[in-house]
């Protein structure tokens, strides 16, 4: 008689049943340490690893406060996770529990909860495979939903102001500017500007070549570059390389890499000298980028050439910035009214009237 080559084996349902029962034993903050490791053995982007720092401690701390009793990863649930959801969107208030910064009574952006819990759902589903928890607690929690809300844009005139506010006498102010106004040629984020290093730039080809690993999807890619911004670059190289053994093209006084919050202050004092309201109009280095985008498509550009120079993963990001002035709006309405055609372009004649 053959001898059955399964036996002596254990049943795999009850390995999963061991390692099921180990599972309830994980801790949440071992739990944790064990998600960030992967991920950053994965080389997430340290911008992505810090944001889950700081989401897993502003979790921890609600959760010691509204339910000290639970310290193993196995006994979150949905309840819960919609408990936080509901604390962070009604209860939670912008800097509440951090005594270095001053207390705004502001509620957390829909934006931020959604993060925050984006955050969440991705450790979730990594518990899950890992076996550490039977059933993901975070997959059927709901974000709240945002309303969509037309962007203040930067006028011509706002932006032509705000560029005459640096005293381009100085090292700063020239550097400021030339900054401010490769934002608005480019379109690039901030953090991609203040990375750029003279080797990125291509002055023969008119162009910044950026690597996969400075852009957020991964991949190269090429910025064309106006004539006029080539030769503000030029001249700030020059510049900067006269006082400071660097490659990179923005530099503090100092001559270490600018920082965007530094180079964020000094936009909201330019904001203030060009007599701009930035309540009514915000002014942050992303504001560039949105004028950038929108005066691409407004002139004619090709929507999918400009998500491939913004690097947006989706064309309906680049779509989203599709606007039109109010002057477009009422020509076309005009030209195209069904009304307007029945009354034969005057309001009040009826066809065929006498």
């Amino acid at each position: 008689m053959a001898i059955d080559p399964r036996k002596g084996k254990k049943r795999i349902d009850m390995n999963r049943a061991h390692s099921t029962q180990e599972a309830k034993t994980v801790t949440l903050d071992l739990a944790f340490d064990v998600f960030y490791s992967a991920k950053r053995a994965e080389k997430v982007r340290p911008r992505t690893l810090a944001d889950y720092k700081s989401y897993w401690r502003y979790f921890r701390e609600w959760l010691a406060g509204a339910h000290p009793e639970i310290n193993e990863v196995a006994s979150l649930s949905s309840a819960i996770i919609r408990e936080y959801v509901e604390y962070m969107s009604f209860g939670h208030t912008r800097y509440g529990n951090d005594k270095y910064r001053k207390k705004d009574e502001r509620k957390l952006s829909p934006a931020t909860v959604r993060s925050r819990l984006r955050a969440l759902q991705t450790m979730g589903g990594f518990w899950e495979e890992e076996g550490y928890i039977d059933a993901n607690p975070t997959e059927k929690v709901k974000p709240p939903r945002m309303d969509t809300e037309d962007k203040t844009l930067i006028t011509d005139e706002q932006l032509a102001a705000i560029l005459d506010a640096p005293d381009t006498s100085t090292y700063v102010g020239f550097r400021n500017k030339t900054l401010m106004m490769l934002l608005a040629d480019t379109g690039l984020r901030i953090n991609e500007a203040l990375r750029l290093r003279t080797v990125h730039l291509d002055f023969a080809a008119r162009c910044i070549r950026l690597p996969g690993e400075m852009n957020k999807n991964r991949k190269p890619r090429i910025v064309p570059l106006s004539a006029a911004i080539i030769r503000e670059l030029i001249r700030l190289i020059e510049e900067t390389q006269a006082f400071f053994e660097t490659d990179y093209v923005f530099v503090a006084v100092y001559g270490d890499p600018l920082k965007a919050d530094h180079f964020r202050k000094q936009l909201r004092r330019y904001a203030e000298a060009a007599g701009i309201d930035t309540k009514e109009t915000q002014i942050s280095p992303h504001r560039f980028r949105d004028y950038f985008i929108t005066n691409y498509l407004l002139n004619g550009g090709d929507l999918f050439t400009l998500q491939r120079i913004v690097a947006h993963s989706d064309v309906k990001t680049t779509q989203g910035y599709v606007k039109t002035n109010e002057d477009k709006l009422r020509d076309s309405h005009a030209q195209y009214s069904p009304m307007g055609r029945l009354s034969g372009g005057r309001p009040g004649k009826r066809r065929g009237s006498k």
